[in-house]
């Protein structure tokens, strides 16, 4: 600036000072300096406060490629190609994952190691350690890896209940192949559930945390960490219409991804519990007409029979305003919680019944039993019974079965070719037609002799015999 505009600009300030009977107020160099002295040590803070975060918790995170094993084809012809036989492994995915035990737990995105065959492992220090799935949970999109190496650098926990819109965070990845990257935002929102992900479908848990942190391609499986360098979340999926970052990323809160890794490591699977109640967000006309301010409570539309729900008393009309002393003021945060609270556990609820605030006790239940779902470990599979109306018409004849709902990589099941939407309807030369009674079947059977399993697969019928 020119002297002409700065003397100028002086002549004006005092001018309108003087306008508004007051003189212009002209700091003294020395004020000047103190006040631009503090800005810089305040900045200088908070970059500290970054590069410690970066510095603890870098060696927790790991970079994880996916890889698969694909037949080698060659050229015979112009059009015609055909097997050698021999097989070749290649990368088919890339994401990041971070130490959550020292003995070698990993938590990572599902869609990151859904499709592996074999997944590397790369910590900070430059070793390569092959992965082994521990588990995988589609409805979350939370997987659970081991590596075998002890003394590792786990991250801590933080409690992502008490996250504050606002609150400075870093987010610790691998965007595009290049490890170990840090960036750093805000928390721009909670309990995001409209979130339309490829990766997730209708039925699964959103309850994500929104952040500014830039989040790309790559970062997907790594931590979202307060300035503590707590774990508040697992990075997981991006807004975006040009394929990279453009300020809004998702997170899978931590509270629900380590409820779902305890569940993985503890049955194999995640158990979900039950309460039995169809529930739907509060809207405005509703909740002034219930004399509650929008957004302050989950109403209760309707309450299954013989429910955990049915049985403490909870009633359609109701407003669930806490469970377990937590704010409930989305229908997706209070559906996620139910479901991550182990069955058989007793929860307290407040709700407001007809204008007054009252509180309801009630035992979980196990949502896999209410839906006739079963676990047949032995085989590697989880099927659930078909209801009669979703049986299936295949070549002019009505059949009832077992869906298969998860098939565990590498088992029996997974080695023999069963999928996830195959319908069982024959086991060992008998009928079956509930979950219950594949899974007494399978408790009788030899898989050293072999068992036959009759399956539907789309509008086909055939056998798929499982052996060890």
């Amino acid at each position: 600036m020119s002297r002409i505009a700065v003397g100028t600009a002086l002549v004006l300030a005092m001018v309108v000072g003087s306008a508004w009977g007051q003189p212009a107020e002209v700091r003294p160099a020395s004020e000047t300096r103190t006040a631009e002295a503090d800005d810089l040590a305040l900045a200088r803070g908070l970059s500290r406060a970054f590069q410690r975060v970066a510095r603890t918790i870098e060696p927790s995170v790991v970079h994880i490629v996916s890889k698969q094993s694909r037949p080698v084809l060659e050229r015979v012809g112009w059009f015609e190609v055909r097997d050698t036989g021999r097989r070749q492994v290649v990368e088919n995915g890339m994401g990041s994952g971070v130490i959550v035990s020292k003995d070698g737990l990993i938590l990572t995105n599902n869609h990151v190691v859904a499709d592996a065959e074999m997944l590397d492992v790369r910590l900070r220090d430059g070793r390569v350690l092959p992965g082994k799935i521990v588990g995988r949970d589609p409805l979350t999109d939370i997987a659970v890896v081991r590596v075998e190496s002890s003394e590792l650098s786990a991250v801590e926990f933080g409690d992502s209940d008490t996250v504050e819109v606002g609150e400075w965070v870093v987010a610790i990845g691998s965007p595009f192949g290049f490890e170990n990257s840090v960036t750093a935002g805000i928390v721009s929102a909670k309990s995001r559930s409209r979130v339309p992900l490829r990766e997730l479908g209708e039925d699964a848990y959103k309850d994500f945390i929104q952040t500014d942190a830039s989040i790309n391609p790559g970062n997907s499986g790594g931590p979202l960490l307060d300035l503590d360098g707590r774990l508040i979340g697992i990075n997981s999926a991006i807004a975006t219409r040009a394929g990279g970052s453009e300020g809004i990323g998702f997170a899978i809160p931590a509270n629900m991804a380590k409820a779902v890794m305890d569940s993985i490591v503890r049955n194999g699977r995640v158990v979900r519990g039950w309460l039995g109640v169809s529930f739907s967000d509060l809207a405005g006309g509703e909740a002034r007409s219930l004399g509650l301010e929008p957004n302050s409570g989950v109403l209760v539309r309707a309450v299954e029979e013989d429910s955990p729900a049915k049985r403490a008393g909870l009633r359609a009309g109701d407003v669930v305003v806490r469970y377990q002393n937590r704010p409930m003021t989305q229908l997706s945060t209070l559906r996620a919680a139910v479901a991550l609270t182990q069955p058989g556990t007793k929860v307290e609820m407040q709700i407001v019944r007809e204008g007054k605030p009252t509180t309801i006790n009630a035992t979980i239940g196990d949502f896999e039993a209410a839906q006739g779902i079963a676990e047949i470990p032995s085989w590697g599979i989880l099927v659930r019974t078909m209801p009669r109306e979703e049986s299936r018409r295949v070549r002019n004849f009505d059949v009832r079965g077992v869906v298969v709902t998860q098939v565990v990589p590498d088992s029996v099941a997974a080695r023999s070719g069963l999928q996830t939407g195959d319908i069982i309807v024959l086991a060992d030369g008998k009928s079956v037609s509930t979950s219950e009674g594949l899974r007494d079947v399978a408790g009788r059977s030899n898989l050293a002799r072999g068992v036959a399993l009759g399956v539907i697969r789309g509008n086909e019928r055939g056998t798929i015999t499982l052996r060890e």
